[in-house]
């Protein structure tokens, strides 16, 4: 090769108005010149900071106002980047993020995938995106949204990411924050759908949580709440007929369906704590902390 074809590089990306690519497609789009050339050539462009590493054998154009040292689009951006195509869902703190649930500042991205990889976790411009490995039967509830003009990610909807948040509050930072998510979401979410998640989801511990934290921040008892106690996706009885749930009666005092163990409350913090049996889980958070950090 008798001339550096860097600019040819970055102009045929992007006429094609991507601002990421792969060692890969540099081979396709260039066939006359050999792997060690364009090997030469991609390394001398990250030298120079016109493109930077996102990881091994995949490359982020930089614009020319930005340091390449620095330089990072938007992590949701950043996240379908490098999916390359295959499945996956932005979840857990980064969804509630994009849904506006959140007042503490994401320090990750969140990045749900099938399969297990062996990098679980890349550090990329000083930001951590973690890659967490979903069962085929709970991966669902994902929806293509847009995060401006010109991009648009797959993110877990307002009901999964509620039921994502409940089955694994550690990756929603906690607790607090995701009873906090329940209280602001009380009056737009679709019970008859979330209810249908939780059944699929099949997690106990998860509903048990979920109902716990519409206890304690007064959610209005519904036929869809008795339905998830049961694990029964048909409900018949009218909303209006439901009487208002009695706030000093357990939900899980009679029978149900979501077994007898007694999963923490809050996975972020220690196990310990009472056993409580209304609501089949173990109280490792009190009720004044999880209110303090909403009403406060």
């Amino acid at each position: 090769m008798k001339k550096d074809i860097s600019w040819q590089i970055l102009k045929v990306f992007a006429v094609e108005d991507k601002i990421s690519f792969t060692y890969q497609d540099v081979l396709e789009k260039f066939p006359s010149s050999s792997n060690t050339s364009l090997s030469n050539v991609l390394n001398r462009m990250v030298a120079k900071g016109t493109i930077t590493k996102l990881e091994r054998g995949h490359y982020l154009i930089v614009p020319t106002m930005y340091d390449a040292e620095t330089y990072l689009p938007n992590w949701h951006v950043v996240a379908k980047m490098l999916m390359q195509g295959k499945k996956y869902y932005i979840g857990y703190y980064s969804a509630m993020q994009i849904h506006g649930l959140i007042t503490q500042p994401s320090l990750a991205e969140i990045i749900v995938i099938e399969d297990r990889t062996s990098t679980p976790v890349k550090l990329i411009q000083g930001v951590k995106f973690t890659f967490v490995t979903q069962m085929t039967e709970r991966f669902f509830g994902v929806e293509k949204s847009w995060l401006n003009d010109f991009d648009r990610v797959a993110v877990s909807d307002l009901e999964k990411t509620i039921v994502d948040a409940c089955t694994k509050p550690h990756l929603c930072g906690g607790i607090v924050e995701v009873a906090r998510a329940i209280f602001d979401t009380k009056d737009k979410i679709d019970l008859q759908q979330l209810l249908r998640y939780f059944v699929t989801n099949n997690s106990n511990a998860a509903i048990k949580r979920y109902l716990f934290l519409c206890y304690v921040v007064e959610v209005k008892w519904t036929a869809y709440h008795q339905g998830m106690i049961n694990k029964q996706l048909e409900i018949t009885v009218p909303l209006e007929n439901m009487k208002e749930f009695e706030r000093n009666t357990a939900p899980l005092s009679d029978e149900h369906s979501l077994g007898n163990a007694f999963p923490l409350l809050d996975t972020t913090a220690p196990d310990e704590g009472k056993k409580d049996s209304g609501f089949g889980l173990k109280m490792n958070v009190d009720i004044e902390t999880i209110k303090n950090g909403i009403y406060t």
